[in-house]
């Protein structure tokens, strides 16, 4: 589900808005006379619902990053973007840094975020904590230096990235990457209405199992600030929105188009519409 009423009452909250501003604000976004994003124009990037009953083992997701995968190898943006770490000058690489993070090029793929969002996050929908199969971290922005390096090393056979493959997410598995991956956590407690936020290079999974007694429940929203890059996709996402369907990063499973109660038009808020690019920004 993408359109349901929760989805964009919590999406379009005067709270939420505020919450992504300030997590905007955190980055670098002004160089000279040019900003690469607006950070107090927040757009909205439709996500999907995780409900998840006790004994679950089917919802888990492996430790992975969104936005490409061997696109931050090949593709020109990204290479500017971590040039410090591909040139030895790790020290002076900012993850926070957005210069360039507007302009990368992915693959096209139902499995592959096209936006550009400065924290990924979600809002608990219901009390959960390790083991209830929730979320787990690597809570290290700069561990992309690691993952690129890697692969890199002479035990990397030539024609392939540590098992990163075209139009999926940005592998990372314990064959490469164990050194990092001892760095996996679960999130703690988590009550309905609280929200967590990571980079968007931060390595992230699901827990294999939910262990708990209770449903384990989230909604994603992400951060996704005001800029061309973004503005593009808010576009065409909007143009399924109206006709119901699924996302275009999501595949068209198009569930929605007869429901009844889906958010419509007539449903949304100004700051909402705007946030779709419905209509302008003043």
């Amino acid at each position: 589900m993408y359109w349901s009423k929760a989805q964009s009452e919590i999406r379009h909250s005067q709270e939420m808005e505020k919450v992504k501003k300030w997590l905007n604000n955190l980055w670098n976004y002004k160089y000279k006379d040019k900003s690469v994003f607006d950070p107090n124009k927040e757009l909205v990037y439709a996500d999907r619902v995780r409900r998840r009953e006790p004994g679950d083992d089917t919802l888990g997701l492996s430790p992975h990053c969104d936005a490409g995968s061997i696109e931050r190898w090949t593709d020109n943006a990204y290479q500017k973007i971590y040039n410090d770490i591909f040139s030895d000058n790790f020290e002076n690489y900012n993850p926070f840094d957005a210069k360039y993070r507007d302009e990368t090029i992915e693959f096209e793929s139902p499995a592959v975020a096209h936006v550009f969002r400065t924290f990924q996050g979600w809002t608990a929908l219901t009390e959960q904590g390790p083991n209830d199969g929730t979320l787990q971290l690597i809570p290290i922005a700069k561990g992309m230096a690691y993952v690129l390096t890697r692969a890199l090393l002479d035990d990397v056979p030539e024609n392939e990235l540590c098992g990163s493959k075209a139009g999926k997410a940005l592998s990372i598995n314990e064959k490469y990457h164990s050194l990092l991956l001892e760095g996996l956590i679960s999130i703690p407690k988590m009550y309905p209405g609280d929200t967590i936020w990571w980079h968007p290079d931060v390595v992230h999974a699901v827990e294999e199992k939910h262990m708990g007694k209770t449903f384990s429940n989230v909604i994603y929203v992400g951060a996704t600030p005001y800029c061309k890059k973004n503005i593009d996709y808010i576009k065409k996402q909007s143009k399924k929105f109206i006709e119901g369907k699924s996302p275009p990063d999501f595949a068209a499973e198009d569930y929605e188009v007869n429901y009844k109660g889906r958010t419509k038009i007539n449903d949304l808020s100004e700051l909402a519409k705007k946030q779709l690019c419905l209509i302008d920004w003043n």
